[in-house]
């Protein structure tokens, strides 16, 4: 255990994840994992100058089973000298109530519980117990999305604290030694065994064919996500620097820039300096903001292009505009009303929306031939005649759709939840409504249950969504 002590040890204080007099709360579900970090933090908070607590959530999905957990994290706690905390996250009546996917519901639920604990306690770090296995399982997860493979982050803020991920660069096995090494009781949580989620896929199916390849990939891509993410760190704190260089503000306090200095930046830093201007614009509405590639993407284009002048509608009222070799944003005063964008949809005509789209519905038979080339989705309704016609407007507080397979209605602000729509998004999507103002549709994300991929029998009107 000695290796593995002095790995742990040496992590915790290369990556500066610890100070002397740091409070840290450790979250234990009663796993191997958070259990072994448990013990190693509390066995060495001394030499570390820390102290430590436990924090332990009851989803209350598996009844005695999941509370009985809490025993298990309670005991160590008596038995290592510090204090317990438990809490409770209703998630059964968090479904019923709103609906949305189980394991989002879970983890939205205890990181709000770690943060106002984290507050009311007065500690100052959150500890996790994720692991090289863990790490590898993201990266994978990541790269089969389009995204990125940087891995969890060792370290990242949490509301006025931060949370620390100590055990990165070991292995599950590893933790399973030292628990029996220590004489430490653990819970086998049964979804691990499960193929309904993506990540017990990789881990169950994938990673054991990787690892019969090398043994030691768990280790060695956590030290890849390390190191990209300090290489990531670099070329954020750069970008900031030399955006801080070149910036201008306009009478109203909104960032403009030279076209021709912009331009003589590298890529890499153009695409982080368009993430820090989105977030200067939507401070003042503390909404921790993070954008699609696809937005920045267009804007990236449009600022490295010389065809004429150019304005982009932007999330809450924003707009871009490109001006000769001038580069400015401005605030819209005409779309600061959610009533202001209701528009009836008459049928066989298109409807413009927000950033260059358009929406169109008519008869099957009737439909236009050249708007088929042209279309970004295409769905099948029917509807009765006095829902009709459909209507489209920005979202507003309660609205609900019914889905496919759900016998009640589901909250949009939950199908956002789920589907990781960004707060700075969700006002930029068409909500399509009857005549009634019952929400249908939220093209380019989910349709109700009146609408289908494929033409029925039943089908009577065509659905399309389509871009400039």
């Amino acid at each position: 255990m000695d290796s593995f002590n002095d790995t742990i040890l040496q992590f915790i204080r290369g990556k500066r994840l610890l100070k002397a007099r740091d409070c840290v709360l450790v979250a234990c579900s009663g796993g191997v994992d958070s259990i072994a970090l448990l013990h190693f933090l509390a066995v060495h908070r001394e030499e570390l100058a820390i102290e430590v607590a436990a924090i332990h959530v009851d989803h209350m999905l598996r009844g005695n089973e999941s509370a009985l957990e809490g025993d298990v994290v309670n005991d160590l706690c008596k038995r290592l000298n510090i204090p317990f905390y438990g809490g409770r996250v209703p998630v059964p009546e968090i479904l019923e109530e709103e609906g949305g996917n189980v394991q989002a519901v879970c983890r939205e639920g205890r990181y709000n519980l770690f943060e106002k604990m984290l507050s009311e306690k007065e500690y100052n770090v959150l500890a996790t117990g994720h692991h090289a296995e863990d790490q590898l399982e993201t990266v994978l997860m990541q790269m089969t999305k389009g995204v990125v493979p940087s891995g969890i982050p060792m370290k990242r803020e949490i509301g006025q604290g931060m949370i620390i991920r100590p055990f990165l660069p070991v292995t599950k096995e590893a933790l399973y030694a030292y628990v029996k090494e220590n004489n430490l009781r653990f819970c086998e949580d049964p979804s691990n065994h499960s193929d309904a989620y993506m990540r017990n896929r990789f881990r169950r199916h994938v990673i054991p064919h990787m690892m019969s390849e090398n043994p030691k990939v768990p280790e060695r891509v956590a030290e890849m996500a390390g190191k990209l993410q300090e290489d990531e760190a670099f070329l954020w704190a750069t970008a900031e620097e030399q955006l801080g260089k070149i910036i201008g503000f306009t009478e109203e306090g909104l960032p403009t820039i030279s076209k021709q200095s912009f331009g003589s930046m590298p890529t890499a830093l153009q695409r982080r300096m368009i993430k820090l201007l989105l977030d200067y614009l939507y401070d003042n509405y503390k909404v921790h903001v993070r954008y699609k590639y696809t937005l920045i993407d267009q804007l990236l284009h449009h600022l490295g292009s010389e065809d004429g002048n150019v304005s982009i509608h932007l999330p809450l009222g924003y707009r871009f505009v490109r001006e000769y070799d001038k580069l400015t944003f401005a605030k819209e005063d005409n779309l600061s009303s959610a009533s202001a964008m209701i528009k009836v949809m008459p049928k066989g005509e298109k409807t413009d929306w927000l950033n260059g789209g358009w929406i169109y519905w008519a008869e099957i038979d009737e439909t236009r031939p050249d708007l088929l080339v042209q279309a970004k989705e295409i769905r099948y309704f029917t509807l009765l005649d006095d829902a009709l016609p459909l209507s489209v407007r920005q979202r507003k507080e309660g609205d609900r759709m019914l889905l496919t397979g759900m016998t009640n209605p589901k909250r949009l602000s939950r199908i956002f939840i789920d589907e990781k729509v960004m707060l700075s998004l969700r006002d930029e999507l068409p909500v399509i409504v009857t005549n009634n103002d019952d929400v249908c549709a939220v093209p380019g994300l989910r349709y109700g249950a009146s609408f289908s991929k494929n033409r029925l029998t039943t089908s009577r009107y065509i659905f399309i969504l389509g871009k400039y």
